[in-house]
């Protein structure tokens, strides 16, 4: 602080010790150094400062003497730099590196700057700590397995690329992540507000800054494209079922011939399959909609399923789990069937291919839309006209050679 009276100028310095802070005033008088601190009391510091310049302009007043005020600053710089324990000299040194980093700017914003931005004191929590103790917490708070599953399966990817802790994970890279995705514009737009979500729940643990946006809410929003579908040809889909082993067989076939969702299927038992009715009935508490719906089982679908016709417990055993993380093992579990099939993976394509070619077969978007759990209106709007009935009919001609070529095996995936 700079006190100006009787055209002569006294600083006074503020010094902190051992969370005490003080009042420094350093001066030439009469020829000596002098010096006085006021412990806490500015008010003092000040009063005494002026007084202190009077006294200097009365000297030089009457000797004509400038006062000593380089020696001043210098003396009280260096007894400002004790208690940090840096000479001046390094003081200064880092001072002006400091200020040609940000250029030139004073450096007093970069610290403000800092002290509001910086992560440095956050606790360090990869991405995939936080999805994990996310879906431990949200189990406690009561939330449903399907919205867990879901944000399990959304996020598993994300966590094997973005290693890095959330308080280092930057916008750019949740963006590039997100543009690598080969999935359509809505699996997209899911992925990114599941990362939005994570990013959250980390905030709320006090992982990440309270008072700024997340990386992950500053992404780049995903624009879904409406009616944007991804179907299988009948060829690749006949690569599929062959490429399939046991455990993923039913999986495959009961997505694209029945048009149950991945997670619906995760859900069902062999006792949910009427093999002499020839119905699969999805309860309202394994429907991602909750209700009731029966799914008629197709001539083809019936010659797949033929060699389970006698199997009980679960139709997925891995996915009838609890663990989040059956889920995830499940997506990859069908990755991994379209890599051995040389078949792009085309996400929820299996259900998409089934509403296609089942419209184009029956042409009753009606009927299409109870077997699927969707309304009519959705049902017309993305399926009508995406396949011929040429196509339809190599779609439902998909058996296997023989009915019951395929033998069950009891396998666990690892």
């Amino acid at each position: 602080m700079l006190v100006r009276q009787s055209g002569v100028s006294v600083r006074i310095f503020r010094v902190k010790r051992r969370g005490v802070t003080s009042y420094l005033i350093a001066y030439y008088l009469n020829g000596r150094r002098l010096r006085e601190t006021f412990r806490g009391d500015l008010n003092a510091a000040t009063a005494r400062a002026r007084e202190i310049a009077r006294q200097i302009g009365a000297q030089i007043a009457g000797t004509g003497v400038l006062p000593a005020t380089e020696v001043e600053v210098h003396l009280a710089a260096v007894e400002s730099l004790k208690p940090l324990g840096v000479s001046l000299a390094v003081a200064v040194q880092e001072y002006i590196a400091a200020r040609q980093r940000i250029g030139g700017r004073p450096l007093l914003e970069a610290a403000d700057f800092y002290s509001k931005h910086g992560n440095v004191d956050l606790p360090k929590r990869a991405l995939a700590e936080v999805v994990q103790e996310m879906l431990d917490a949200k189990k406690a708070d009561g939330m449903t397995d399907r919205y867990r599953t879901h944000l399990a399966y959304a996020l598993a990817p994300a966590c094997d690329v973005l290693t890095k802790s959330v308080s280092e994970l930057t916008t750019a890279e949740i963006d590039d992540y997100l543009r690598s995705l080969t999935f359509s514009t809505r699996s997209r737009h899911n992925v990114r507000a599941a990362l939005v979500t994570a990013f959250a729940f980390a905030k709320s643990r006090g992982y990440l800054p309270r008072d700024r946006e997340t990386a992950a809410e500053n992404s780049t929003r995903v624009k879904v494209k409406t009616g944007e579908v991804e179907i299988f040809t009948p060829r690749e889909m006949a690569a599929l079922l062959a490429a399939a082993d046991a455990d993923s067989l039913p999986l495959i076939a009961l997505g694209g011939f029945a048009g149950l969702r991945t997670a619906e299927i995760s859900r069902l038992e062999w006792k949910d399959i009427d093999f002499a009715q020839g119905i699969i009935t999805v309860s309202a508490a394994k429907s991602k909609t909750a209700s009731r719906r029966i799914v008629q089982i197709l001539p083809n679908l019936a010659k797949w399923l033929v060699p389970w016709a006698s199997c009980t417990g679960p139709i997925m055993p891995v996915a009838h789990l609890s663990d989040s993380s059956a889920w995830c093992r499940l997506w990859e579990r069908e990755k991994r069937v379209a890599e051995v099939a040389g078949v792009k993976w085309k996400h929820n394509a299996l259900r998409h291919s089934f509403g296609s070619y089942r419209l184009a077969q029956i042409k009753n978007a009606a009927e299409v839309a109870l077997e699927m759990g969707n309304s009519p209106q959705m049902i017309f709007k993305h399926y009508r006209e995406l396949v011929t009935p040429r196509d339809a009919a190599a779609w439902w001609a998909i058996a296997p050679e023989r009915a019951g070529n395929v033998i069950p095996m009891q396998a666990k995936m690892h």
